[in-house]
């Protein structure tokens, strides 16, 4: 086996869900200040002896996690998606299960490694270009749902 490099960026996000199978209080909307954790790894260096500049990390997180901030996040399924429909712009619908911890990285892991594997380049705030590496694949994204609790998902 090779080397492996790793690098991780981690976000704050505040977003609301309800797990409408929970048998419990979880079955209410609530809020959670959600930490989430990027993790990147590659086989080699680039050129500025980086995995990636944390610069691609944020701003390819963000344009995901912008989605997740000041929102409500539930089941495609869930009975209370359709009277909250006033509210789209800030509603996230998962099509893949309940709006629990698990289900969350799992979609934040796809949508993001999917962002890296279509390589580009992004734009910070700035103005500035930078190319998204090629060969730097997510490993792993792990939510925080509270501070003693986190559900990770990532593929081989």
């Amino acid at each position: 086996m090779g080397a492996i490099f790793r690098i991780c960026k981690r976000f704050e996000v505040e977003s609301g869900h309800r797990l409408h199978k929970h048998p419990e209080r979880c079955r209410f909307p609530h809020g959670h200040t959600r930490t989430v954790e990027v993790v990147l790894r590659a086989a080699s260096l680039d050129a500025n002896d980086m995995v990636c500049d944390y610069k691609v990390v944020k701003e390819l997180a963000r344009r995901e996690l912008d989605r997740f901030d000041h929102a409500m996040v539930l089941a495609a399924d869930d009975p209370l998606a359709s009277s909250l429909q006033a509210f789209s712009e800030r509603l996230v619908l998962l099509e893949e299960g309940d709006a629990t911890t698990e289900v969350i990285a799992r979609y934040l892991y796809r949508r993001l490694d999917a962002a890296f594997r279509q390589g580009g380049e992004v734009v910070t705030q700035a103005g500035v270009r930078y190319a998204v590496p090629l060969g730097v694949r997510v490993e792993r994204v792990r939510v925080w749902e509270t501070s003693s609790s986190w559900a990770e998902y990532g593929e081989e």
